[in-house]
């Protein structure tokens, strides 16, 4: 059961929709459910955490007892893993397959909100769950993240034992590996282009893009700024200078296939400035078309080696992200080896790999609970 809508072009039910799809062809049985299926007042804006975590727990003691691994996505699932964890008898195995462990945003969010980074982003009526996630993540028989930055986390919170903490990083499309890319073109014949792709919203550090990427277009002319993802209703005029306006190109929404992966191929420099990432796709798939990264320690981008496949911000801060983007306007080579770099780390992100991993893993602890 997925916290997340079953929808390919987000990021959450794209890797859940793989990885049913890839568990089905090595010859298991996968039903998979969505909010859709599970979820009680659907057409209601409010609550959704609330009724999530009613429903799962509804649709798994319902459902729960005709299968040997009950896998659940998200803390809204803390209620049925208490209510399936204490079933007598139990030959069914538990596992988180977490997406982002929500005790871990909740953590870097609160402290980047400590230091005036970012503005509070819960409100009044909304009440911190992290007790509750944290809960689910404990009665789990085992428990899958995207990335090692939130296994360590997990480990270091004592959720499960080392051998029953699994990190497997988010494999990429089919389109976006081994293609073709000339590290030997210069920048200005790929394009002068910085891009960006994801929501506009502050958890995903936009308001550093905002501030330090004005002043570097005034400073380098050539140089374009490109915005993809961000939605309908963003208008670049609201959060840039007009003078800069002329150069800087809005793409609303773009499918996961050929078309965005045309404007990652046009990205001499990407950006992925969050504060928190569970794994950060966007990141992964412009490198794979041969952007140089620039990124937080977050996610994905937390295990990479600084100015070898990415360049990683110490502080996350307006002076850091143009300091870095800087670097790479201006030193050529710098650009290549970077962008050479981040090719070469993300093909090894192939959902052949990762879905027999996780296959592995599930046999072994579902072998170990019923011995």
């Amino acid at each position: 059961m997925s916290n997340c809508p079953l929808d390919e072009s987000l990021g959450s039910g794209y890797v859940a929709l793989r990885y049913a799809r890839g568990l089905r062809e090595r010859g298991h049985h996968v039903d998979l459910l969505g909010p859709d299926d599970y979820e009680p007042l659907l057409r209601l804006r409010r609550g959704i955490s609330y009724r999530q975590a009613l429903g799962m727990a509804a649709a798994g003691l319902r459902r729960a007892g005709g299968y040997d691994v009950v896998e659940l996505w998200g803390g809204e699932a803390w209620l049925t893993f208490s209510l399936l964890a204490r079933r007598k008898r139990r030959r069914f195995l538990l596992a988180a397959h977490s997406n982002g462990l929500e005790t871990h945003s909740a953590e870097v969010l609160r402290a980047a909100e400590g230091a005036g980074r970012l503005a509070p982003s819960r409100r009044w009526f909304q009440l911190d769950q992290s007790a509750l996630f944290e809960r689910a993540f404990r009665a789990a028989d085992a428990l899958v993240t995207v990335a090692d930055f939130d296994r360590r986390y997990a480990l270091d919170r004592g959720y499960a034992p080392p051998d029953r903490i699994l990190a497997v990083d988010n494999p990429l499309p089919d389109g976006y590996l081994d293609l073709p890319v000339d590290f030997e073109r210069s920048t200005f014949e790929r394009g002068p282009r910085i891009g960006y792709c994801g929501s506009w919203i502050p958890r995903k550090g936009v308001a550093l893009i905002a501030s330090a990427l004005p002043p570097l277009l005034r400073d380098f002319p050539a140089w374009r700024l490109t915005l993809v993802g961000v939605g309908e209703g963003f208008r670049a005029g609201d959060h840039f200078p007009a003078d800069v306006l002329p150069r800087i190109e809005v793409v609303p929404f773009a499918e996961r296939g050929s078309r965005l992966r045309d404007l990652y191929r046009s990205f001499a420099i990407a950006l992925l400035p969050s504060v928190y990432e569970s794994f950060g796709l966007a990141g992964a798939e412009a490198m794979a078309c041969g952007a140089a990264l620039v990124a937080t320690r977050t996610g994905f981008a937390a295990g990479l080696r600084g100015g070898e496949e990415a360049m990683l911000l110490g502080e996350p801060t307006p002076q850091a992200l143009r300091g870095a983007v800087e670097a790479l306007i201006s030193d050529e080579e710098l650009r290549r080896t970077v962008a050479r770099g981040g090719y070469r780390r993300v093909q090894t992100l192939r959902w052949d790999g990762a879905v027999a991993a996780v296959e592995a893993a599930y046999q072994a602890w579902l072998a170990e609970l019923r011995s």
